[in-house]
């Protein structure tokens, strides 16, 4: 009898420990599966690299300049495009001209006395050009007068050739400027609405090289 109640006491005293035991460990278990609930419930905030701010120690920190967004490149305004008037207008030459002409005559002569020798005589005279044009092309006929001998070796042959003609003109315009032919000679100059010069180059005859000037207005 004694046996069996020191049993029962016994079974009762292992139920009171074990009981609260069971209890907490319960209580345990629930509460951490109620912060796992919780915690699968917040959202996950993933930190960027802009949001985080950097920790710095005390002191001097390094120094990140700011950069300024490129701006756009200026461009000029287009200039506008200036229209001028053609310097290839072709210009009248025809009517009268008159002038002073200047030239030199270079030819080889025969003096009994001293030999051969080169002889070069300058001159002076007036010119007069009578003068048509049709298109670019120019025709008409040129005159020396008033010519006097300027310089020379020997003034005698000098004043007996006179060289006091020139001929037909035939001559091509371009703007401002001409060339052609006046006498057999060549003929190049410029001309404005009423003033006219240039120069005449050339031979005559094979024998006697030219080389003059001449400048004039129009009549």
């Amino acid at each position: 009898m004694n046996q069996l109640v020191a049993l029962l006491l016994g079974m009762i005293l292992l139920s009171s420990v074990l009981l609260p035991v069971s209890a907490l460990a319960e209580e345990k278990k629930s509460s951490e599966q109620k912060k796992k609930t919780e915690k699968a419930k917040k959202p996950i905030v993933k930190k960027t690299q802009t949001s985080e701010k950097k920790k710095l120690k005390p002191g001097l920190q390094p120094f990140t300049p700011k950069t300024k967004a490129e701006e756009p490149a200026k461009t000029k305004p287009d200039k506008p495009e200036l229209k001028t008037k053609s310097s290839t207008a072709t210009l009248d030459l025809a009517g009268k001209w008159t002038g002073i002409a200047t030239w030199s005559a270079a030819f080889d002569y025969y003096d009994p006395n001293i030999g051969s020798y080169r002889e070069v005589c300058m001159y002076q005279g007036s010119f007069e050009m009578v003068l048509n044009q049709n298109g670019n092309s120019v025709t008409g006929n040129a005159a020396l007068g008033n010519v006097a001998v300027t310089q020379g070796r020997n003034m005698d042959v000098c004043a007996e050739g006179g060289f006091s003609t020139l001929g037909a003109v035939n001559a091509k315009v371009f703007g401002s400027g001409f060339s052609g032919t006046v006498g057999g000679l060549n003929i190049k100059g410029s001309v404005t609405s009423d003033l006219i010069s240039g120069k005449v180059s050339g031979s005559l005859g094979g024998e006697v090289s030219i080389d003059g000037q001449f400048k004039g207005n129009r009549s």
